[in-house]
């Protein structure tokens, strides 16, 4: 005698069959689907999150791009990277004001930015500040604002 539970599995599996093999087919088929719309959302996820880190490091990049041709002596890279971290300190609470709809703090931001910039170029050599104005000068201008003159 066959136990029942053998019965059961063979009764399941003779329907399956009994499809002519397509149903499984189109499971199969289905599950490669699913898995691949998966990949697909994941790795769409993880390029917005890099990208959303990315985003924060913006006044970094401004500033390399200021400094770019100009070489830093270790007091300078000390200065710079001090007044770099003292206007983030500054401008954050100014970013949350922004998301939260304060239209001030956009201002506040550029008074900052220029104030910041001010702040490294008397870091600066004679020589050092003719290379930095002209990397000023080629800055893109964002959202029509004006360059920022020292």
């Amino acid at each position: 005698m066959v136990p029942r539970h053998t019965l059961a599995v063979r009764t399941i599996l003779s329907t399956i069959l009994s499809f002519g093999g397509t149903g499984m087919k189109k499971m199969i088929r289905m599950a490669i689907m699913m898995a691949a719309m998966f990949m697909a959302v994941a790795t769409v996820a993880k390029a917005q999150d890099a990208g959303q880190q990315q985003g924060g490091r913006r006044g970094g990049r401004g500033i390399a791009a200021l400094l770019e041709g100009i070489t830093l002596n270790d007091a300078q890279k000390a200065s710079v990277d001090s007044i770099q971290k003292a206007f983030q300190e500054k401008n954050q609470p100014l970013m949350e004001a922004m998301r939260n709809g304060d239209q001030d703090a956009r201002a506040k931001m550029g008074e900052n930015r220029k104030a910041q910039t001010e702040a490294i170029k008397a870091v600066l050599t004679d020589d050092q500040k003719k290379i930095f104005d002209e990397n000023v000068a080629k800055m893109p201008q964002r959202g029509g604002r004006p360059p920022v003159s020292i």
